[in-house]
């Protein structure tokens, strides 16, 4: 069967969709209208002759072509934007120290800014990974130039913030304990205080089984039945189970997230880098906020 011409756009509708979760979403974050996406989804279809997702449960889920399309979908579209970003920017060079938590979604963010070195070789990106802790205070101290950290609610509130869910977890599966054993990470860590005041306000017993300042190793103490934690979306892998409300887990608040820069005055380059992690941040958060969405509607579905 012959396939027909794959335009860009296209393509980028039908990553958009992957990375969203939905054609609502995926129309505000394109600035099309949701009927313009439908048609571009329904337009590549007809071009592969292949059906690529359908609707379980109002969730989007892909086919076995679909996903096969989407590899090529997301290195086409990854292509596309480096070579924009190749023309219309600037020629950068130097060092930049970039700072990002460990639990935050690395591996897509890690590839955003692979890409940013790619489109500028004469800059040197050195990435450092820890709690958010140790890197406001790497700032401070002028070893990182930029960071990706929880907000700092003592200093001055940054100019754009990023809300990411906090969940309950524990291993599958989690029977019912009269006191909570606790997975912590080690002071100074607001979710320490969120776990202890949360469950100290629905009169939870607790006790802290394990403490580590590692979300590897907190996730394995998880994972090996040691107990309970509280953990950022992108931090929630398969294997661990989302605790809700109606077993005795209140709902969390939304941690917040910024992108913050040591100098008042910043180099061109690390201006330019900081603005382009800023607009990658979101995307990386919304797109690893689908799988806690997921196991949660899992469990319920199974239980």
């Amino acid at each position: 069967m012959q396939v027909g011409r794959l335009d860009i756009e296209l393509l980028e509708a039908f990553v958009a969709i992957a990375d969203t979760g939905s054609f609502t979403k995926a129309s505000k974050q394109l600035r099309r209208t949701q009927p313009s996406v439908s048609m571009q989804i329904k337009r590549l279809e007809d071009r592969t002759g292949k059906s690529l997702m359908h609707r379980v449960n109002r969730q989007i889920q892909f086919t076995a072509d679909g996903e096969t399309l989407l590899v090529y979908a997301r290195r086409i579209v990854d292509l596309s934007n480096e070579a924009r970003q190749c023309l219309v920017m600037p020629e950068l060079r130097g060092i930049v120290r970039i700072g990002i938590p460990e639990w935050s979604p690395i591996d897509g963010l890690q590839v955003e800014l692979c890409q940013f070195g790619r489109s500028h070789p004469l800059v040197k990106l050195e990435l450092h990974v820890g709690d958010s802790a140790r890197l406001h205070a790497m700032l401070a101290a002028g070893d990182l130039d930029l960071a990706l950290a929880i907000r700092d609610c003592d200093g001055e509130a940054p100019a754009r913030i990023w809300r990411e869910p906090l969940y309950w977890v524990a291993a599958k599966p989690y029977e019912y304990e009269k006191t909570v054993r606790l997975a912590l990470f080690v002071p100074p860590c607001p979710y320490r205080t969120i776990a202890m005041d949360t469950l100290q306000s629905v009169d939870r017993k607790w006790r802290e089984s394990f403490t580590s300042s590692s979300v590897s190793a907190v996730r394995v103490a998880l994972l090996s039945g040691l107990g309970v934690s509280i953990l950022p979306a992108g931090a929630v892998s398969a294997g661990l189970r989302v605790l809700r409300p109606d077993e005795g887990f209140p709902d969390l608040p939304a941690t917040e997230l910024s992108v913050y820069v040591a100098a008042k005055k910043p180099s061109r380059t690390i201006r330019f880098l900081s603005e382009y992690l800023s607009e990658h941040v979101g995307q990386a958060i919304l797109k690893n906020t689908r799988m806690p969405a997921a196991l949660l509607a899992e469990q319920i579905a199974s239980s």
